[in-house]
């Protein structure tokens, strides 16, 4: 039986609507260690609440909590973000960057339980994969609408939280804190930050990663965005991307962040060591690589991001309808993005920004 946890208010105010796939789940609290001051720890029973943590739009589940992630939460999302899982593991070969460090941060200690906390777990692929990699080590997958329908071992557990309330309850009691593209979701990006530091045990790490909301063309350059009925060069996807991240940000999400992340984690003074890499990935299997293994590796990293790309614009359907986005339009970014992505019409790149930081042992009030 896979165990859930609902960190919050009974009584705080939610939406309500419904979710067929939390509906098929019954979960329970599991203890929460000795050390956390969580004072407000909610059995999540989804028969009986999973009207009070959803909420319909356009047909489709959103979580109830958070006004500004708005990306549903349903089956088909959790596929997306499962491909994206996947995407990233063949980019980066593994489940983190760092290897070396992350390894000797979770390395078992005689009389110390290694902690990894994963804030916006998703599909729930990254907290699973980390607890199989680190059986010893105890893992927390936090989200506003966690997958269900996946079964953790033993070692994991994943929480229903929106964590711009905040996280006092799990100050200094983890070893690695992750986030993978949760801005869209935060108000405050540089405050954001410091909360996921103060999370961490002296000595452990900070792993965050975010897409770059531009889409570059095969020179790594802005790519032309498509208005009106389109043309050669240009790109319905960038153009459903870049409308979409203006509406977030009206919305008070803190989408910007996404390219600053080496710089809000330097300014951040509970971090040192702060590091950042950027990785491009081709929209497509159009880039060719220098060996056969290669050549491979970027073939099928373009599939899957070619994927990912096409599902997340169908994911955005709800946020532009929201807005009162044409109908028409809509389906332009829709189609025009499957199209010119199935056909490889403009070789483009999605842009990812991947960086680190080690809690030093400055405390904080």
């Amino acid at each position: 039986m896979s165990e859930f946890t609902f960190t919050g208010s009974e009584d705080d105010d939610v939406l309500s609507g419904s979710n067929e796939t939390a509906d098929r789940q019954r979960t329970q609290v599991d203890d929460i260690d000795a050390q956390s001051n969580a004072t407000s720890v909610y059995s999540f029973k989804s028969s009986r609440d999973g009207h009070t943590l959803f909420r319909l739009v356009q047909g489709r589940p959103f979580n109830a909590q958070n006004e500004l992630y708005f990306l549903p939460a349903d089956a088909i999302e959790f596929q997306r973000m499962e491909r994206n899982h996947l995407m990233q593991l063949v980019f980066l070969g593994r489940l983190y960057i760092e290897p070396e460090k992350v390894q000797r941060v979770l390395r078992p200690t005689p009389g110390e339980q290694k902690r990894i906390l994963d804030l916006g777990a998703g599909s729930g692929s990254w907290c699973i994969a980390m607890a199989h990699e680190f059986p010893l080590a105890e893992v927390i997958g936090v989200d506003l609408a966690p997958n269900t329908s996946c079964v953790p071992p033993p070692n994991c557990r994943f929480e229903f939280d929106d964590f711009n309330r905040g996280l006092p309850h799990y100050y200094g009691l983890f070893d690695i804190v992750h986030c993978r593209s949760v801005a869209n979701g935060v108000k405050d990006f540089s405050w954001f930050i410091s909360e996921c530091a103060k999370c961490l045990k002296p000595g452990g790490m900070l792993l965050v990663t975010e897409g770059h909301q531009d889409i570059l063309n095969s020179e790594k350059q802005l790519q032309a965005r498509a208005y009106g009925s389109g043309g050669p060069g240009q790109s319905w996807l960038a153009r459903a991307v870049f409308e979409s991240c203006n509406i977030m940000k009206r919305r008070g999400s803190s989408v910007d962040g996404r390219g600053m992340l080496y710089e809000l984690m330097t300014s951040c003074r509970l971090l040192d060591g702060v590091g950042e890499k950027v990785g491009y990935m081709p929209i497509g299997p159009w880039e060719r690589g220098s060996t056969p293994d290669d050549d491979q590796r970027k073939q099928i990293l373009g599939i899957l991001t070619r994927q990912v790309l096409k599902e997340l614009v169908r994911s955005l359907e709800p946020l532009f309808i929201s807005e009162r986005f044409p109908r028409r339009l809509i389906q332009q970014f829709v189609d025009g993005t499957a199209e010119e992505l199935n056909e490889l019409k403009e070789h483009m790149y999605a842009r990812f920004f991947y960086a680190y930081g080690t809690r030093n042992s400055e405390g904080f009030h």
